[in-house]
């Protein structure tokens, strides 16, 4: 059949062969090409998901910057608030260490003032002294004499008497006249071995004791929220005094023994009438439990400590609060260095003793350092030169208030001090200082020369405070077992 085939049809098959040819070629190479199209397909699509990914991190990170971002544009913003903050805080001391300065310079100048005007007191007072001391030794001297015609005179009482009147010329009584104003004591201060009484108040525990000026009455307080007052001689019972809503801290008879205060937790302090034993004033002002108080000489003010951290001057004609004191720490004692209350000194829970003029309000001396615990007691020697400190440290400070210099600390071994409002005194005559310890145990200190001189019991439980009689002749501490004790403290000339 192929040989009918004619020429042209044989060109065409052969055309056709080649065409065909040609697009299987084409056809290989389409293959070929969707092959390479596919895989680079495959390779896109990783990419484009390593790229998703890479951008879901980047997101995640970008979001995680922003919140960083957020955070130290607020720190950002608290740094600058408080950078401000610092520069008013800094312009604002500037200006007080430029008044400071000021100050500093006003009060050198004054100081120097004063210390001019204290050597001349000092001189004053040295000389009024040497005074005194000649009008007591004439006065030793005169007694003396009195008591040696006494001994002397085989006479009866009677014409022992008439003797003394006949024999006292013109001369003796113009002496008399003259030592009149001098504070003369039969009985000179001994130190007791033993008590000489021991009472016990059943209703509450003891927190404080004290003597009358005169020396004829002691009162006692306690957390029965009640005042004792009793008779010095018979040491019978005279008074009890209510009123108070809680325990009460701290007692003191005015100078004429017709008052007695009673500072009190309740925030308050009362003044009772003796006479009539109700309440006189209720002096309330504190927001804080009051510590202490005491009358001044011309019992028209009353000055009070409380943990309220302030000390407060009472009027008690006008009734009300005159002199708000700030003491920058709670305050556990207070004392009047003057009878008049001008200046007066606080013990604190800072460890400090601060003294305050009371005319102005200002602080008149900071004593830091004296104790490593706080102050439970401060006390004014009986020529007012000195202090005495008692803290929670163990330890006494005896400081001389014209150097503000401690001159001598009473410590021993088995003294220890048992509460935080535990009271130390001076004997009368400032011979020595008497403390009570959680032992039971009251210790004597020799103020001249520092010794510890005795230790006598006759307490079981922690002492809360010892006062002496002005009389020299008795001495009384309570503790907190209900318990008080009364020494005898006098030798008879």
């Amino acid at each position: 059949m192929s040989r009918f085939r004619s020429p042209d049809m044989q060109q065409k098959t052969l055309q056709l062969k080649e065409e065909l040819q040609r697009l299987k070629a084409e056809q290989t190479e389409m293959y070929k090409t969707q092959g390479q199209n596919a895989q680079r397909l495959v390779d896109m699509n990783d990419k484009l998901r390593s790229y998703e990914e890479s951008d879901k991190e980047s997101k995640a990170k970008q979001i995680e910057m922003e919140a960083k971002i957020k955070q130290l544009l607020t720190k950002l913003e608290q740094q600058t608030h408080l950078l401000k903050e610092k520069d008013v805080a800094i312009q604002v001391l500037q200006d007080e260490l430029s008044t400071l300065q000021l100050e500093f310079s006003t009060t050198e100048e004054k100081n120097k003032r004063l210390e001019k005007e204290n050597g001349d007191l000092v001189q004053r007072w040295l000389k009024k002294m040497n005074e005194e001391a000649e009008k007591m030794n004439e006065a030793t001297m005169f007694y003396e004499s009195l008591a040696e015609q006494a001994k002397n005179n085989e006479n009866t009482k009677s014409s022992r008497r008439w003797t003394f009147r006949s024999k006292s010329s013109d001369d003796d009584v113009d002496r008399l006249k003259n030592i009149q104003d001098v504070p003369l004591r039969i009985s000179m201060v001994t130190l007791p071995s033993a008590p000489l009484q021991t009472q016990t108040i059943n209703d509450g525990e003891i927190h404080c004791i004290n003597c009358s000026p005169a020396g004829n009455m002691y009162a006692i307080g306690g957390s029965d929220k009640k005042v004792r007052v009793y008779n010095s001689r018979q040491y019978n019972l005279t008074h009890t005094l209510s009123g108070s809503l809680q325990t009460l801290t701290s007692v003191d008879f005015n100078e004429s023994e017709e008052f007695l205060l009673g500072s009190c937790m309740d925030n308050s302090t009362r003044i009772w009438d003796l006479a009539s034993s109700r309440i006189r004033h209720t002096l309330t002002g504190h927001i804080g439990k009051v510590c202490s108080a005491e009358f001044t000489a011309d019992t028209n003010r009353v000055i009070s400590g409380s943990q309220d951290r302030t000390l407060k001057v009472w009027d008690l004609h006008k009734g009300y609060c005159t002199r708000t004191i700030f003491t920058f720490s709670s305050c556990n004692d207070v004392c009047l260095i003057d009878r008049e209350g001008s200046t007066i000194a606080s013990g604190h829970l800072d460890n400090n003793v601060r003294l305050w003029d009371t005319r102005t309000g200002n602080g008149i001396k900071e004593l830091t350092g004296l104790h490593t615990g706080q102050v439970t007691s401060v006390s004014v020697s009986p020529d007012g030169s000195k202090l005495l400190t008692n803290s929670r440290d163990n330890t006494l400070h005896f400081v001389d208030l014209r150097m503000y210099k401690v001159i001598r600390t009473f410590q021993d071994e088995s003294y220890r001090n048992g509460l935080n409002w535990s009271r130390a005194c001076f004997s009368p005559d400032g011979h020595y200082a008497a403390a009570g310890s959680a032992t039971g145990n009251i210790h004597f200190w020799n103020t001249m020369t520092g010794k510890h001189e005795a230790s006598v019991s006759g307490h079981k439980q922690p002492i809360c405070a010892v006062a002496w009689n002005p009389l020299g002749t008795q001495m009384f501490s309570a503790d907190r077992n209900k318990s008080y004790c009364i020494w005898d403290t006098s030798s008879q000339l």
